[in-house]
């Protein structure tokens, strides 16, 4: 199950969604709308920022600080919303009054509603992003080998994730080489994305 696919069935469960309907006061269809349309948003945000080595090494210090591994429910029903709060600012920069706007969109409900959904998850998106990078196994690192040789049969180079698995390197000079694709500007570059871009460059940081 790649990143994005596993925060967002531990996201949607019963338990977390009824957690966020509450602090945020719109039913549960309106939270899972939110959260399903903003994790890969955040996720592709997270990628282009840390295309960067000095990026990269900042979100890692932001993992060092949000590495809970409880359930996913528990850290949504306790998290601290200003710290969440912050963390969206960080991670969309300038976009994020309009990145809260569009998911409010999405969801049918207002920004303030938006906001507090966002903020309640992301103090656990970036636990379970430290959890998943955490270093490799050997039988992840044999799987992960497999995974990335089938992908790239079948994109032959054309996607996103095909020819970042190819080209991706980590440099003499400690520089982290930018994605091939461009974004689509703003927040919307959730196309194509699944984490597994992000969890290399972090692995790659590490090393």
């Amino acid at each position: 199950m790649d990143l994005v696919s596993m925060i967002l069935k531990n996201m949607t469960s019963n338990s977390s969604i009824g957690a966020l309907a509450e602090k945020a006061g719109v039913s549960a269809d309106s939270v899972e709308k939110a959260v399903t349309s903003a994790v890969p948003s955040l996720i592709g945000s997270l990628t282009k920022n840390a295309s960067s080595a000095e990026g990269a090494k900042s979100l890692m210090g932001a993992l060092a600080q949000h590495n809970d591994s409880s359930d996913v429910s528990s850290q949504i029903a306790n998290a601290d919303a200003e710290d969440g709060n912050k963390i969206i600012g960080k991670i969309m920069g300038d976009d994020k009054d309009d990145f809260i706007s569009s998911i409010a969109k999405k969801a049918g409900i207002d920004a303030g509603a938006s906001n507090k959904i966002l903020s309640n998850i992301s103090p656990a998106l970036l636990s379970m992003i430290s959890q998943a990078a955490k270093p490799d196994t050997p039988e992840s690192i044999a799987k992960e080998a497999e995974e990335r040789e089938k992908a790239a049969k079948e994109d032959k180079g054309g996607s996103f994730l095909g020819g970042f698995f190819k080209n991706f390197m980590k440099d003499p000079d400690d520089k982290v080489e930018e994605p091939k694709k461009e974004s689509k500007g703003g927040f919307d570059i959730s196309d194509g994305i699944d984490g597994s871009d992000l969890l290399s460059i972090l692995k790659n940081t590490m090393l």
